[in-house]
């Protein structure tokens, strides 16, 4: 009887490890994404950007990764414009920052969407274009964290901006 529950365990810790191992070495971000075509050579410059930014905590830079028109889902009961992110932005990424504050680095689902960790990656990007309009699909990863990112994009005077921003509502 022993035995089996050894042989289980064991079983059990080699899949667990397998996972783990298997997870970690299909994550490719998008820092080191292969483009298809020029179409997403040029979105994953701009995600490239877009991470940078918001990791860099520059708000101009990353709002300039931003259509005129976006829709930014902040919490899953607020969606911001780009002028409201405006605003917002400095004061939430410098109150993140300081461990001090209450509301400190929450994981929440409450909390401001990803804005609360001081660096992400963006990875394994799903690409759907047509003409001028762009779906993207990626996994969002912070240390053992893992959360859907949806965004949508448009073209405009050929340059790619992010018109909406999402993730899934559970």
């Amino acid at each position: 009887m022993k035995t089996l529950r050894n042989k289980l365990f064991l079983g059990f810790y080699v899949v667990l490890v397998l996972s783990v191992l298997t997870s970690a070495l299909w994550r490719t971000p998008i820092t080191a994404y292969n483009p298809q075509n020029e179409n997403e050579r040029a979105l994953t410059t701009l995600f490239i950007d877009y991470i940078t930014a918001r990791n860099d905590r520059d708000v101009d830079r990353f709002l300039a990764t931003l259509h005129d028109d976006c829709r930014y889902m902040v919490t899953k009961d607020l969606i911001a414009s780009k002028e409201e992110l405006k605003r917002m932005l400095p004061g939430l990424w410098m109150q993140n920052d300081d461990d001090t504050v209450a509301f400190g680095k929450c994981m929440a689902w409450e909390c401001w969407n990803e804005n609360n960790y001081e660096t992400v990656m963006l990875i394994n990007p799903k690409f759907q274009i047509a003409e001028n309009q762009a779906n993207a699909r990626f996994k969002f990863h912070s240390g053992l964290f893992l959360d859907d990112k949806f965004f949508s994009l448009t073209r405009e005077d050929q340059a790619w901006r992010i018109k909406e921003f999402s993730r899934p509502v559970y």
